[in-house]
C-alpha cells in the first residue's frame, strides 16, 4: 500500500491537514507529522540550535473509511523538520513513497514560494529523494476542503501513476466534459477510469513520472476557489510573478522602545498565460515542477558564452 508522509505550515489542528489526512486514509497508509502550531513564512529551514519534540495525536482525524491508515504526530519544528523526523525517524523502517505538504490556507504562487513553509515542506521530501507535493487552496468561499482534497487525490494519481483508480469515476467524470477545451496551451486530459479493476488501494509502484524525469519530482499545486462542478481542468505552468508594496511599520510598546511589523501590499498579479497566477483566475488547477536547485539555469548559460564580458575577459579584478 503507498505510504504517504504528510505535513503542514498551518500547524497541526489546521482544518485543510485533517481533511486532507482522512480523505487520503481511505485508500493508503498515511503518517502526519506537522508543527505544533502555526509556522508561515518559515520557507526551507529547519531547526539547529535546540532540541526537537514528537507528540503523538491520536484524535487528531476521524478513522479510515476504507483499506488504509492513519497516525499523526505534532513536532516542535518547522514544516521541514517534520518531513525529516517523519521519514528518518517514526517511518525509518517504512519510508513514505510521497511527501506531501498541506493543504494550506490560501495561495503559494510567484515569489510567494520561496517564503512558504507549505513549499518548504514539500522542498525537503525532494532533498531526501522522496516524490513531493505542496498544495494550497486558494480560499474556501466556494471550493471546500474536502472537494479540495478529492482533487488532490485524483492529481496523486496521476502524477504518481499515470492513470486513475475506481473511487476517482465521479469526480473524474465532472471533470473530464470540461477539460476538452483546448484553449489554455498547457492543459492535461483526465484519463478513463478502469473501474473493473477492483482496487481498493494505492499500490507502492507509484514511480510514473520518476521515471520519466529520472529524480524524484517535485510540484507546486494552486487549487482555485470555484466549485467544483466549475473546475476547468488541470494545468502545467511555470511560476507566475506579483509585486507587492513593502511596508514596515513602526509602532512604541508602553515603554517608548520600537518595535516593528512587516507587511506589504500585493500591487499586481501577472496574467501571462502558463503561469500559477493566470490558470488558478481561470478556474484551473495549476501544477508547477518546482525543485531547491536555485541555479538561474539561462543566465549561466549566457555568462558561460561569453555575454557577460567582463567575466569572460578574465577583466574582474581581484581586491588590492
Amino acid at each position: 500500500m503507498l505510504r504517504v508522509l504528510l505535513t503542514n505550515d498551518d500547524g497541526i489542528r489546521a482544518d485543510g491537514l485533517r481533511v486532507l489526512a482522512e480523505h487520503l486514509a481511505a485508500h493508503s497508509s498515511v503518517l502526519v507529522v506537522a508543527p505544533d502550531r502555526p509556522n508561515s513564512a518559515t520557507s526551507h529551514s529547519i531547526t539547529l540550535h535546540k532540541p526537537l519534540r514528537l507528540d503523538e495525536e491520536p484524535g487528531l482525524a476521524a478513522a479510515p473509511s476504507g483499506p488504509g491508515s492513519l497516525n499523526a504526530y505534532s513536532c516542535s519544528g518547522t514544516p521541514s523538520d517534520c518531513v525529516m523526523l517523519g521519514a528518518l525517524q517514526v517511518a525509518a523502517n517504512a519510508p513514505p513513497h510521497l511527501v506531501i505538504s498541506g493543504m494550506n490556507d490560501g495561495m503559494n504562487v510567484a515569489q510567494d514560494l520561496t517564503y512558504s513553509g507549505t513549499v518548504g515542506g514539500a522542498l525537503e521530501g525532494a532533498v531526501l529523494g522522496i516524490p513531493s507535493m505542496s498544495v494550497s487552496l486558494v480560499g474556501t468561499a466556494s471550493m471546500s476542503f474536502a472537494d479540495a482534497a478529492a482533487v488532490v487525490d485524483l492529481l496523486l494519481s496521476l502524477l504518481l501513476f499515470n492513470r486513475l483508480f475506481p473511487w476517482h469515476d465521479s469526480l473524474a467524470g465532472r471533470l473530464r466534459h470540461r477539460v476538452d477545451d483546448q484553449a489554455h496551451p498547457l492543459r492535461w486530459a483526465v484519463p478513463q477510469v478502469d473501474a473493473g479493476s477492483g482496487e481498493e488501494h494505492y499500490p507502492e509502484d507509484g514511480h510514473a513520472l520518476e521515471q520519466q524525469l529520472g529524480t524524484a519530482p517535485c510540484f507546486n499545486v494552486n487549487i482555485p476557489d470555484v466549485p467544483l462542478d466549475q473546475l476547468r481542468g488541470l494545468a502545467w505552468t511555470r511560476a507566475g510573478r506579483r509585486e507587492y508594496s513593502d511596508i514596515v511599520k513602526r509602532t512604541l510598546d508602553p515603554r517608548g522602545r520600537p518595535y516593528y511589523w512587516i507587511a506589504g501590499e500585493k500591487l499586481l498579479d501577472d496574467e501571462e498565460p502558463g503561469t500559477d497566477v493566470h490558470a488558478i483566475k481561470h478556474g484551473l488547477v495549476s501544477v508547477t515542477p518546482i525543485t531547491y536547485d536555485l541555479t538561474s539555469v539561462s543566465d549561466l548559460a549566457r555568462l558561460v558564452a561569453g555575454r557577460g564580458n567582463a567575466l569572460h575577459a578574465g577583466q574582474v579584478r581581484s581586491p588590492e
